[in-house]
């Protein structure tokens, strides 16, 4: 597979000669500080397809100060911290304000984004430009990193070597060899796992999942809540009904003994209708009866009269 090399920093020979197992990359793009033309005669001998471009990178781009020092080979976009203890003679010339380009800005704008070898020979640089590969697509492919650092932080704001190397790892890059023709400031080789793109996909796979079956739990837990409630709904429905049901035959009950009620106390009208039509008929007969008398009384009379 061709190699794609990216190179950020100070030219050094010592690094140049160690990368020339890699001269067969079909694109290697050096990022450097100042131009160096002796120098870049010995990289194009190394890489014949290489291409430098002058730029002062820093972690955020604009006009902000650019430290550089007795030794060129420590310019950079941080003032200095530990690498004076590692460098007594180390003497810092001046601190102008320069136009720097970031490194989000520098990886974003890639005219071969098929990069899979980095090198980074700026340490202050090395942590954000690790931060900044991470949050973009090319992450995925760099399979190869070289970078230096010391033994304590360089430069301001730069974490210890031991965090930066766990990271790596936890990106699936593993410490491959130390490059210490420097002893001070060692150049580390890392490669990443060849599987590790692979696990990270699996990873994400398995989350995704993880993720579709908490919701599907969740589902299934609203989902019983919603049984129980609907439950208990058909439960009370249940209690109200029978309650209903037992209302409705205590009311039929009472309907029909309201109709025998009614019913006895048709037929006692009916009695009584009936007896008072036999006691208007005694009465009449009475009645009858009382004036038949009273006439054959009042004919017996007159007859006496007359005798």
């Amino acid at each position: 597979m061709s190699t794609h090399l990216l190179y950020l920093g100070p030219l050094r020979p010592e690094t140049v000669s160690l990368l020339e197992p890699l001269s067969s990359t079909e694109q290697a793009l050096f990022v450097m500080p100042s131009e160096s033309s002796e120098q870049w005669k010995e990289v194009q001998t190394a890489f014949p397809n290489a291409t430098q471009q002058v730029m002062r990178v820093a972690e955020t781009s604009g006009e902000k100060p650019y430290y550089e020092f007795n030794l060129p080979e420590f310019n950079a976009s941080q003032p200095a911290t530990g690498l004076y203890q590692l460098y007594p003679g180390l003497e810092l010339i001046e601190s102008n304000p320069q136009p720097l380009v970031s490194v989000e800005k520098l990886l974003s704008e890639l005219e071969n984004p098929h990069v899979n070898t980095l090198v980074v020979e700026q340490p202050e640089l090395v942590w954000p430009l690790l931060q900044a590969l991470a949050a973009l697509p090319i992450s995925k492919q760099i399979n190869r990193i070289w970078f230096r650092l010391g033994s304590v932080p360089l430069y301001q704001g730069m974490p210890a070597a031991k965090e930066i190397l766990s990271w790596c790892q936890e990106q699936g890059f593993e410490l491959k060899a130390t490059h210490d023709e420097d002893p001070d400031l060692p150049l580390l080789q890392l490669s990443r796992h060849p599987f590790y793109n692979r696990w990270q996909d699996e990873a994400e796979h398995s989350a995704a999942l993880a993720e579709q079956l908490k919701a599907a739990q969740a589902a299934i837990e609203t989902s019983q809540a919603e049984h129980q409630t609907l439950s208990a709904q058909h439960e009370q429905l249940q209690q109200r009904y029978e309650a209903l049901q037992a209302q409705q035959a205590e009311q039929a009950a009472q309907q029909t003994a309201l109709q025998e009620k009614l019913a006895e106390q048709q037929a006692l009208q009916i009695t009584m209708e009936q007896l008072h039509k036999d006691i208007n008929k005694k009465f009449e007969e009475q009645h009858g009866f009382i004036k038949d008398a009273a006439n054959a009384l009042g004919q017996h009379i007159t007859r006496r009269t007359a005798d």
